[in-house]
């Protein structure tokens, strides 16, 4: 271990906050000058050693091979590279971080000096070169070890967040970082919510659906690192948007982690080209993780198009990284797990406080039975109206739900019996990195009483459809991601593009006692029409579904109907028949 790391590692031991967006500049006192000569040495050095060619180097500086030789870094701000050509020349880098470290300070005052900027390069340079602090000046960097005591890093679970199919950017999952505070012991799991969230995403700058997606996919956002205190996330996912939490906890070192944060200051005021496909919030975060050390290859464990599911996948496939598993149950999840719990009478006593919080109930019920109930109805009213409930104090005069609420909360501060412990336990079949690969190949051979017999090829990159295996999977959703199918006609040879969708949704929510909410679907793309009315031609596609679903005698057999409309644009058309409608 160097003298640098260790002194990493001191700061993290220190414990306690620093935007890690954020890098302040305060100026410090005089600083010495350095030895010319003793720089010089130190670039030689680094030269016989080839450390500009080191994985870890490459890691640092996010270098990538370029498709005509050479390298290419993913970062995008100027100020990440110290030589004018570094973002496609690792050694020029190396040696212009080197002399930085011990030159005088930069000329933008509203940068720090490169020896508080880069604290990550710092401590793995030196842990090569063994740099000679009495013929170097070293600095002290208040901003980064204010950032150090704000987090006081004990270890660090990388979170996943379940699929969201009502918001297009969540539809397959997210996943982001949560450090892990040391002044908490493992029995204190309440107290994590007063953690932080590093979390990687577009800096959005449109709510037109239609530029959102097309910027996306062309990189035309900013993706940034942010530092968000964790009790915001829990309530976006959790709450807001009724989405359960899976937290991997990796085994990483003290140095190791130390590391990976003093990375992730590096990272706080770059930025790089986000793009939905592959350079998005799964990749960048298992790339920060990937600065811990050499011995992690995770970047190599993908393919494209990159979904947070993956990241989760390689983390679990490097053997000794994950340490544990945790849940974090959203509010939907809880309800239902109270609602399941309770007996028909408490049942239709929770159904008569959601329409009235000052219902009368009925006296056969016991005091234990009424806080029963009126603890499902509270997590009934938070899935509810998770929305209102999530606003800032002060932003509006309190809606109608917070009195609702506040009218429960009354009524059970009044009864002397504990609440319950009816939390539900880890579902471990949901476990997202159980689930199937996303890309799936499928072949089959068919007859055309017209054409002959004819030999079929279809490819879908992601997700999930219905006929899948649900393990940790939604067990009611689908959503694939660009699935295309060819068909081959061997009597009279032709290949021909039946069908291809750019994403088709199907989201199918059982109705129960509480929930009412629709069943739809969506989808977007082509097809090969082949009915009276135009045999053969292909037409851009557009289908909008919406209906019921509720279980058929168990639940564990669902019965939905949905009423469709669909939109048929054909590629070749006459000016009197431009498109087909029809509903089913």
């Amino acid at each position: 271990m160097t003298r640098f790391v260790a002194l990493v590692c001191a700061l993290l031991a220190l414990g306690a906050s620093a935007s890690v967006s954020a890098q302040s500049k305060p100026r410090p006192a005089a600083v010495r000058q350095a030895d010319p000569a003793a720089v010089q040495a130190l670039v030689q050095r680094a030269r016989a050693l080839g450390l500009s060619r080191d994985v870890m180097w490459h890691r640092l500086l996010h270098y990538r091979g370029s498709l005509f030789g050479g390298f290419s870094s993913q970062a995008d701000w100027e100020p990440f590279f110290l030589a004018t050509d570094g973002k496609s020349d690792p050694e020029a880098e190396l040696e212009a971080t080197l002399r930085g470290f011990f030159g005088p300070e930069p000329t933008d005052p509203e940068l720090e000096h490169p020896f508080c900027r880069f604290p990550a390069r710092l401590a793995w340079l030196n842990s090569h070169l063994q740099f000679d602090f009495s013929k170097l000046p070293r600095r002290t960097c208040p901003g980064f070890q204010q950032f150090l005591r704000d987090l006081r890093p004990r270890s660090l679970p990388l979170v996943f967040s379940s699929y969201y199919l009502n918001n297009p950017a969540s539809a397959f999952g997210h996943t982001f970082l949560r450090v892990n505070k040391q002044s908490r012991t493992d029995q204190q799991r309440d107290l994590e919510l007063l953690d932080y969230g590093i979390d990687y995403s577009a800096r959005v700058d449109t709510a037109n659906p239609l530029l959102f997606a097309a910027k996306g996919m062309t990189g035309q956002f900013a993706g940034v690192f942010r530092r968000v205190p964790f009790y915001l996330k829990v309530r976006e996912y959790n709450d807001s948007e009724s989405r359960d939490l899976w937290e991997y906890e990796l085994a990483l070192s003290k140095q190791e982690l130390s590391m990976v944060m003093a990375h992730l200051w590096e990272l706080g005021p770059n930025h790089f080209d986000y793009f939905y496909l592959d350079e998005n919030c799964s990749y960048h975060v298992l790339a920060a993780i990937e600065a811990a050390g050499p011995r992690l290859r995770l970047l190599d464990r993908l393919a494209w198009p990159v979904l947070p599911v993956d990241t989760v996948k390689a983390v679990v496939a490097q053997p000794g990284l994950v340490r544990a598993i945790r849940y974090r149950p959203s509010n939907r999840t809880q309800y239902r797990a109270r609602v399941a719990s309770l007996n028909p009478a408490e049942v239709a006593a929770v159904t008569q406080l959601t329409r009235d919080p000052a219902a009368k109930l009925s006296a056969d019920l016991p005091p234990a039975s009424v806080a029963r109930v009126l603890d499902a109805a509270l997590d009934l009213v938070d899935f509810r109206f998770s929305g209102e409930l999530a606003r800032e104090p002060g932003t509006k005069e309190d809606p109608e739900s917070v009195r609702f609420k506040q009218r429960l909360l009354e009524r059970r501060a009044a009864l002397d019996v504990e609440t319950g412990d009816d939390a539900p336990g880890p579902p471990f079949r949901d476990t997202p990195h159980i689930g199937h690969s996303s890309r799936r190949l499928a072949l089959g051979s068919g007859f055309l009483q017209e054409r002959g017999w004819f030999h079929s090829l279809g490819l879908r990159l992601a997700l999930h459809d219905l006929a899948d295996p649900t393990l940790g999977y939604p067990e009611t959703s689908a959503i694939e991601f660009l699935p295309i199918r060819f068909r081959y006609y061997v009597e009279s040879p032709k290949l021909e593009l039946e069908d291809f969708s750019f994403a088709s949704v199907t989201n199918i929510t059982p109705l129960d006692r509480f929930e009412h909410t629709l069943s739809w679907t969506v989808n977007a793309g082509g097809r090969r029409l082949r009915d009276a009315g135009r045999d053969g031609c292909f037409a851009g596609t557009l289908e909008l579904g919406a209906g019921l679903a509720a279980p058929l005698f168990t639940k564990n057999l669902l019965f939905y109907a949905l009423a469709d409309a669909q939109l048929f644009l054909p590629v070749k058309s006459g000016l009197l028949s431009f498109f087909r409608g029809g509903v089913g």
